[in-house]
Formats: structure tokens, sequence, C-alpha cells
């Protein structure tokens, strides 16, 4: 099973009725959205966090269930659920978010689920859930104690309108990158970050700090990716953009299907894989993530679309 951890929430996406804007509810949450693309793409998965129980919790609940997601490591609360207004601004989506002291920040150490290795193959963190108080601490302590233990991917997805202090916060991004073997991040998180768009540089730090495989979108122009070993590119692929909400967290969760697939997601296997594996697991990737961007709001493809797209190509 692979596990994702952190946030879940409600985005408020735009559409044009009448010509005035309106806003529609739509699930989401960075982790969330990860598990929803692994369980439509057939992936045994689950979701670890904690959903209100209120009207948008159950709208919630009942995706994950609705997608194969195993439900059995979420929490419920009676604190509200977070709230999201999606704002395009040149077709690239902006966050306002309404969220303080709701049930997906409020995370104990107490719990905190026990990990099975026999039974997780990795467990996924990432975005806002990792620096929103109190909870955040919990995934921090989750991902230090299993480090080792099992795989460990995480995508930072910033919100800098979230960071108060990026000082502190890329104090934080530096320790948690220590326990990670596959690191994922936009070439805009990575400009924001360390002010550089040198991901060749980058990739030669990250994976000195132990991380085995690094990946990072580029938006339209498609993804690379890079072990200690070669570096890999796939280009994008061409589909008619709704909006891309969700469209990194889709291709994160295509990139952990595909390598569980072809069996090297095991923490013992991530340095074999080859070139070639990963320029497929990068395409494979590019393509659930274009597809993601031809729905309004995160709705990753099922396995069946993915794959009708990727033969269409070839004949």
């Amino acid at each position: 099973m692979i596990l994702a951890c952190g946030e879940a929430l409600i985005d408020f996406t735009p559409i044009e009725i009448n010509k005035e804007v309106a806003y529609v509810p739509k699930e989401g949450g960075s982790p969330y959205n990860v598990a929803i693309t692994l369980g439509r793409l057939g992936t045994l998965c689950g979701f670890f966090g904690k959903i209100s129980k209120d009207f948008f919790g159950e709208m919630l609940i009942e995706k994950l269930r609705n997608n194969h997601v195993d439900t059995s490591f979420v929490l419920r609360s009676e604190k509200s659920t977070t709230l999201a207004f999606v704002i395009l601004k040149e077709g690239e989506p902006h966050f306002v978010f309404y969220g303080e002291n709701t049930a997906d920040t409020s995370l104990e150490e107490k719990d905190m689920p026990y990990i099975d290795p026999e039974k997780i193959k990795l467990i996924h963190f990432g975005s806002i859930s990792m620096i929103r108080e109190p909870g955040c601490f919990v995934l921090e302590k989750m991902m230090s104690q299993n480090h080792g233990k099992v795989s460990i991917s995480f995508d930072p997805n910033v919100r800098s309108n979230l960071i108060k202090d990026k000082v502190n916060y890329l104090k934080k991004f530096e320790t948690w990158i220590g326990y990670v073997d596959i690191l994922k991040a936009s070439i805009a998180d990575l400009t924001w970050l360390y002010e550089t768009e040198d991901t060749d540089e980058l990739a030669k730090y990250f994976l000195r700090r132990g991380v085995k495989i690094f990946l990072v979108t580029l938006g339209k122009e498609g993804s690379k990716g890079y072990t200690k070993f070669f570096s890999a590119f796939s280009k994008g692929k061409e589909v008619k953009v709704a909006d891309t909400v969700g469209a990194g967290d889709a291709f994160m969760g295509g990139f952990l299907y595909y390598l569980n697939s072809i069996g090297k997601l095991n923490k013992n296997f991530l340095e074999s894989i080859t070139k070639e594996e990963l320029e497929n697991a990068l395409d494979f990737s590019n393509t659930v993530s274009a597809l993601t961007c031809t729905k309004k709001g995160a709705e990753p493809p099922y396995l069946s679309e993915v794959e009708n797209f990727m033969l269409k190509r070839y004949y």
C-alpha cells in the first residue's frame, strides 16, 4: 500500500455563469489528490489525515471511498473543513485559504498510525499540512520515525502566501529532504526556494543529501528526473486545458503508480531504476497530469483514460 498523509480540504473553483464568476466546491488538498490519483489508477492506497464531520468533510470521505482509497487511517473531527478559493491568473491557479483551527490542522501525536513495512511500501507527504500549526509536527515526526523503514516521497507544493518566514521554512525544508527518497518539486517551487532555475545543480545537491530520485515538473514543457547515475526528460502532452488545479499532484500519483507497477517502489529497489524506466515513468506521469488539466478542479484520470491517450499517440 501507498499511504498519502496530510490535508484534505475544499477548493472553490471558478466557473462563468451568465458572464459572472461563480465558485463550485471541489474536493482537494495536495496529498488527498495524490491518494485519489492512485486510487483511480488502481493502486492499493490509503489516506491519513483528520477530516471534519461537517458537510464538506462528508464530501471528502465519500470521494475517497468512491475511488478505492482505504479510509481506515482517516480520523474524524468536530472542527470545520479548510476552504480554499482558486484564483486563476494567466491560466495558473493561486489559492486563498480560509482555515484557522480546522480539522486538518488538529492532528495530535497520539493520532500517529503504526506503519507496518510489510504492508506499506511508501509514505507520501507534502504541501501546506507540513507548515500549518499545530498538527504539522505530527507529520514531520512520522517522516523522521519511518525514514529508513519504508520509502518516503515528498512534494513541497509551495504556497508562499502561507509562509510568513521564508528562512525558517527553508530550514525546515532542508531537514525534511534528509528523510526523503523521492523528492518532487515544480520549477516554480525551486525558483522561490533557492532563487535559481538550475535544476542540474540542485539535483546534485539533493542527491548528495540522500534523495534517490529527484523530479522537476516544468508545466507544459514536461518534466525531468534525476538519479545519481543519470538524468531523463519527457516532453509535455498537448491537451485542451480547462485549468491546471491538481496537475502536480496527479503527476506525483502517476509516478508512484508507475514505479509500483514495475516493482521499483520498495526502498531496496529505488536505486536500481534504469534510465529507460525513468523516462517511461516521466512520460506516464506527464500524461496523467495533462489529462487532469482537461477537467475543472483536481480530477485525475482513470487508468483506462491514460492508456487510451497513450495508445492514440502511437497509432
